[in-house]
């Protein structure tokens, strides 16, 4: 791939992904948490003042629309007065469709937030690690106390409400040989999909417990035996969505657009994370990596963080075409569906120097196409897969 190639592809995306890291402070002691402590001992609340600057700048981007996307530490922490405010700012600056997600934890249940978010149609997800014994173990409360009733009271409250509350999941060595009981579990919570992420450990950040990290062939294992047990319950929902989207990437031979943001290959020029003080990354899990600093919003605008024109974009989008001709020289059956893998992926494979290394579950992933393409070959009724 030439790099005319793949700055199209990136110039393909036309929703601006902003997420907001209102603040590192949380009510859960996760072990696997890369957020605390994330900012440095820096401003660790938005400020009114670069809340505006940040959603201004969002709207005069080149992209079509807007996800805002919430999120911490635990992102209700921050109180109805700052949501008021976000809406507020939104009905000033708003110039194209646009819309918002927060991402709790679900152990704040502040119904008057709750209620004002699902009348102004935040979407809202809460993370449940799937049964007791294995999310009461990740996601422990700051004081060491069981989470998973909390999570789900909320999500019932906000159901009663008439809102609707997504899942993610974050997948640990404590899920491995359970992936049946993951099914039926959100099967039970009566969702449509969910979610799941994998944690890959990086010493770079500041989590706890290297223990419970997934190595790629975890990962596919973890990703087969769920897939395997989707179908024997005879494909019914909920469906895993990392399953859902190979499968539909396997059928039409191609990359699907909606696909999630680890195979999407755009993200460079698409996504921007902020903090509290300012500084703008591509990710999330790159804040605190000081040579994945794009920049800062008090500095610059979003669209010069983003453009082309900034050195370090160049830098990236470099690295990114080493990493994607080397995928293609090794002949591999499965860029359309990757991508060429992960940025942050990569930079865990490098120590944290590039993202033009191989993904680090590059091997697990082609495992895990291979298996489910082999399966997949000698099934009918796939369309009942379409949404």
């Amino acid at each position: 791939m030439q790099k005319t190639d793949y700055i199209a592809r990136l110039n393909e995306g036309s929703t601006l992904n902003i997420i907001f890291q209102l603040t590192d402070k949380c009510v859960l002691s996760c072990k696997y948490c890369f957020a605390k402590g994330a900012h440095k001992g820096k401003t660790n609340t938005f400020s009114y003042k670069l809340l505006e600057t940040a959603i201004k700048q969002a709207f005069e981007t080149r992209h079509k629309r807007v996800c805002f996307e919430w999120t911490g530490g635990e992102p209700l922490l921050v109180g109805i007065d700052f949501y008021k405010k976000v809406v507020e700012l939104q009905n000033k600056y708003a110039s194209k469709p646009y819309e918002n997600g927060v991402q709790t934890s679900g152990n704040l249940l502040d119904k008057e937030l709750i209620n004002f978010l699902i009348q102004h149609n935040f979407s809202i997800s809460t993370t449940i690690d799937g049964t007791a014994e294995i999310h009461n173990q990740n996601r422990p409360t700051n004081s060491g106390n069981p989470s998973l009733q909390n999570a789900l009271d909320t999500r019932q409250y906000i159901l009663d409400q008439g809102g609707s509350c997504g899942f993610i999941s974050t997948i640990t060595k404590y899920n491995l040989g359970h992936e049946k009981e993951m099914l039926d579990f959100f099967q039970s919570l009566g969702t449509y999909s969910f979610h799941s992420n994998p944690y890959i450990y990086y010493d770079g950040n500041r989590v706890k417990d290297n223990s419970i990290a997934l190595s790629p062939e975890d990962f596919a294992r973890y990703f087969i035996a769920e897939f395997n047990a989707w179908i024997e319950k005879g494909r019914v929902r909920p469906i895993p969505r990392t399953i859902y989207d190979i499968i539909k990437a396997l059928k039409h031979r191609k990359q699907l657009n909606r696909s999630i943001c680890t195979y999407g290959g755009r993200c460079l020029t698409n996504f921007i994370a902020l903090t509290p003080n300012g500084d703008a990354y591509n990710c999330p899990k790159f804040t605190g990596s000081d040579n994945m600093r794009l920049g800062n919003i008090k500095e610059n605008s979003i669209s010069e963080i983003l453009s082309l024109s900034s050195d370090l974009i160049n830098k990236l989008i470099d690295q990114r075409v080493e990493a994607i001709k080397r995928c293609k020289s090794n002949k591999c059956n499965y860029f359309y569906i990757c991508n060429g893998g992960c940025p942050y992926h990569s930079f865990i494979a490098s120590n944290g120097k590039n993202i033009s290394e191989k993904d680090i579950l590059c091997d697990g992933k082609i495992l895990l196409f291979e298996y489910i393409e082999s399966v997949i070959s000698q099934l009918t009724n796939l369309e009942d897969m379409e949404d």
